[in-house]
């Protein structure tokens, strides 16, 4: 019997940043929020199904007007299955999610000034692209 394959293709309209830093989330949304003069809020956490743990949350903070999306992640669930957001890059403290068709957000501007932020140890774009997991960022 032949087999047909459902191939779906998305559009990933969104840039990414990684962050390494040592604060708790809440400090760093603070810090996020008098840089780039936001207010990101918390927000329900995330769930995700994966193929070796069952409903993963990770905690978030967002931002959302009519004319942009900011939102920061973080990478490492709260609870003992240690997985991560992005397994690949289970370096990273904190995942920022920008929309590319955002008109108050350019990702290098953003990446420029959050690099000011004394908290923030490091940070990086991220390519989309290569990432195994961006599914994890459609929603």
């Amino acid at each position: 019997m032949k087999k047909t394959r459902l191939i779906v293709e998305y559009d990933y309209e969104f840039g990414l940043l990684g962050i390494i830093s040592s604060v708790k989330f809440y400090k760093l949304a603070w810090a996020i929020n008098n840089k780039l003069n936001i207010r990101l809020v918390k927000s329900s956490d995330i769930s995700l199904d994966t193929k070796r743990h069952k409903n993963l949350s990770f905690s978030l903070y967002d931002y959302s007007t009519e004319q942009s999306n900011f939102q920061v992640f973080k990478n490492k669930t709260e609870g003992k299955e240690n997985a991560h957001l992005i397994p690949e890059m289970s370096h990273l403290d904190y995942i920022v999610k920008i929309d590319e068709n955002s008109q108050s957000f350019a990702i290098e501007e953003v990446m420029k000034a959050l690099r000011e932020v004394k908290w923030i140890e490091y940070i990086a774009v991220l390519d989309v692209d290569n990432l195994k997991s961006r599914d994890n960022f459609l929603n």
